[in-house]
Formats: C-alpha cells, structure tokens, sequence
C-alpha cells in the first residue's frame, strides 16, 4: 500500500464507535440507561479511539526500549497526553459522571485542578526552554545547551536502516517495542554533528505501512534538536586564530627567497608595511581554510542529552509549531485550574 494510507483498523474502529453511540441511545431511550451513563461510556470508548489513534498505545509497549529511559518515556507521554485531544475528552468526561455525593465529585475536581495546574507549569517549564534557547551554527556554536536545525543523513558508506526492506531507509525510527538508537549526522551548510538520538524525545508524524504505524526520520529531513553540544576536537576562537596565523608568516619567511619572490610586488628586495599586510591577508585565508576543514569533520561535534534534567528533544516538526500547541495547551490547564477551584469552593 502507498505511503500515507491508514490501513483498515481505523476506520473499523470509527464504525464500531458509531454502533456503540446508536446502541446507547436506544438504551437511553428505554430507560434502561441514564443520560450521564451513556454519554460517560461512549466518551470512554472514544477517548480509547484517539488514544490509539494518535499512537498513545504504541509508548505502553516503548517502555520495553533498552536504548530509552522509563523516565524519557513517561516524560515524552505526558508531555503529548496533556497537550492533545484526548485530555481534553477524559476530562470533560468528568462531568458525565454518574450522580454521586456533592463532596466526592467536589474532590474529585480539586484532584482535577491540581492537576490542571501542575500540567501548566510542566508546560510553562517545556515552553521556556524552547523560547529561551537560540538557534545556533556549528561554525559558531557555543559548548553547552544548544538548539541546531539541520538536514539528517546516515554516516559515509552507511546506505541502509529501517525496521523493514519495503520501506525507505530511514536515519531514526520507532515501531512497536523498538527504537533504533543508532547515530546519524546533522548538516547546517556551516558544519557536521553527530546526533545520539537515546534517551531523546524524539517528535515526529505517524507514518503508515499498510496497518502497520511507525515514527521515522528521513535522509535529507530537516529536524530541529535541542540538547548539549560538545565539540571533541579543539573549537575555533580568536586566540587560536591569530597564533596560527602568526605561525603561518613565520613559516613563510623561513623560506626568505620563495618569500620574497610571492610577496615582493615592487622588488625592492624587502617587505614593506603595505606588503606585509598583503601577508597577513594571506596567512589568515589560509589558516581560515585550514579551520574550516577540521570544523566541518563529522566527528569534531556531537549533540547527546544533557547531563542535568534539561529536555531532550529531536523533532521534524518546527518548534513554532511545537510552541504553538503546548501554549494552548498551557492557557487551558490554567484557565481550567481557576474555573475547577472556583467551582469547587461554590460546591
């Protein structure tokens, strides 16, 4: 089947749903079922709907992953239960409840805004380091948290990966109890990083094959990382720059006759001050494209998880986006945690 079809599950269970809604009805209709009842079941069984939907289920099993954490897995699935559709259907659901006691529903709602409002702060926290952390290049980059945006490939002579032999080959994917935690390489256009994808949040779009549902990261995407980046051979500065540049001259004139001979524009047979600058000129194009060369090796950078409980995250989708959603997401949990406490004062 071609890239982007569904397969035949979903649209069963969307059908399936359907009968469910019709029977409840028939039930309420009867008296043989309560309004809150029916309207509690069918929400249940379509917030299972969209759980699997979008994937939900699929982080039940990833917990088994050895290249992932339990608690890089929990994160990642609170992070997208709290700011999707299907939070939003579970707790509406709270109100279809059957009549109780007015102080049991009263707790239940103070559990519910508590909730609310540790999920905003969650999100507040997630939404700050995505704001406050600059884009960088690798050709400026400083050591430490970074974002870097980038195309992916996989590593010289390195022309296959992906969980299946029909399917393109892939730089990451994730498909039911595996995550592949194989490296693959990053190019900005002003250099090359390695990228150690375990223990990231990895944030991409469902893929189809057939009814089979995978994560995956193409060659030539372009993904947006935020984690530590460290440099393993020495990084360019200023003061490195003018002494290998100062050394560059000095190796020059160990060879006074081929010096003078290039730089020597009047053959006065010495180097005046508007020659010198000539070779100083000189010397830092070289030494400049000396740098750029052991820059731009694969190997000088690596970006991993960092060392404190900063996230994590390797995303295809652009973090406008991301920030977007999670800032929905955030002004609903705070506006809920007001709303929910007021209501449960007055109860």
């Amino acid at each position: 089947m071609p890239f982007g079809s569904s397969g035949i599950v979903k649209p069963i269970l969307w059908f399936l749903w359907f009968d469910l809604v019709v029977i409840l009805i028939i039930y309420v209709f009867k008296g043989q079922l309560s309004i809150e009842g029916a309207a509690f079941r069918g929400i249940a069984v379509l917030a299972s709907i969209l759980a699997w939907t979008i994937g939900l289920h699929q982080y039940l099993f990833s917990f088994l992953t050895p290249s992932s954490t339990l608690s890089t897995q929990l994160k990642s699935l609170l992070i997208r239960f709290i700011s999707s559709l299907l939070y939003l259907v579970l707790f509406f659901g709270i109100f279809f409840f059957e009549k109780g006691d007015r102080y049991n529903k009263a707790q239940y709602i103070i559990i519910l805004s508590i909730l609310s409002l540790a999920w905003a702060f969650l999100l507040y926290r997630r939404i700050r380091f995505l704001e406050d952390t600059s884009h960088s290049s690798l050709n400026s980059a400083a050591q430490g948290y970074a974002v870097l945006k980038g195309k992916v490939s996989l590593y010289q002579n390195e022309v296959v990966r992906g969980p299946h032999r029909e399917l393109p080959t892939m730089v990451w994917y994730r498909k039911y109890l595996y995550t592949s935690s194989a490296g693959f390489l990053l190019n900005d256009g002003k250099g090359i990083c390695t990228v150690d994808p375990r223990d990231a949040e990895v944030i991409t779009p469902r893929h189809h094959y057939g009814s089979q549902a995978y994560y995956a990261i193409y060659p030539d995407e372009t993904i947006y990382v935020l984690g530590q980046l460290e440099t393993l051979s020495k990084q360019r500065n200023e003061h490195e720059r003018k002494a290998l540049v100062t050394s560059k001259i000095v190796e020059w004139k160990r060879h006074p006759v081929r010096f003078l001979d290039y730089f020597d524009r009047n053959n006065d047979g010495a180097i005046d001050e508007s020659e010198m600058t000539q070779v100083r000129n000189s010397a830092e194009r070289t030494v400049d494209n000396s740098l750029e060369e052991i820059y731009q090796a694969p190997a000088s950078h690596v970006i991993s998880r960092p060392t404190d409980d900063r996230p994590f995250i390797i995303s295809s989708i652009h973090p406008d986006d991301l920030l977007t959603r999670y800032k929905r997401a955030m002004i609903f949990h705070f506006s809920i945690w007001i709303v929910l406490t007021v209501f449960a004062l007055v109860m």
